[in-house]
């Protein structure tokens, strides 16, 4: 009897089983995954001195946290944070921000700290 449920699992019902798993357990890893050259903790993510021109794409949407300080972001663009609804904090200090579309912040309303900003000429664009 054992011996024939070793068979039984060698064979295709193992993979019915295994396959599913391994698929649910990448793409749950690529929800949470940090984008490249960013630290993550939890659901802070940190994108620091990154010479980074554009947030990254690959923000997870539970992110709590965000810190892209020490950039060269120069501009941010309509919805520029949608699906990033859950933000607690984002630090955009020490970038090269000089135009922010009046939209860029729509969908974030958790926002418990001030959006930190070090901007040396600042246009709002109109829609």
């Amino acid at each position: 009897m054992g011996f024939n449920v070793i068979r039984l699992l060698s064979g295709s019902a193992v993979a019915l089983v295994i396959a599913p798993t391994v698929l649910l357990t990448m793409l749950s890893s690529a929800e949470r995954g940090c984008p490249k050259g960013c630290r993550c903790e939890g659901k802070m993510v940190y994108c620091e001195s990154q010479k980074l021109q554009e947030i990254p794409s690959s923000i997870s949407a539970g992110c709590l946290g965000l810190s892209l300080r020490y950039n060269s972001l120069q501009k941010l663009k309509y919805n520029q944070f949608k699906g990033l609804n859950q933000l607690t904090w984002l630090y955009l200090d020490h970038n090269h921000i000089s135009n922010i579309d009046e939209n860029a912040f729509n969908g974030i309303r958790r926002l418990k700290d001030t959006v930190k900003l070090t901007v040396l000429s600042l246009y709002i664009l109109a829609k």
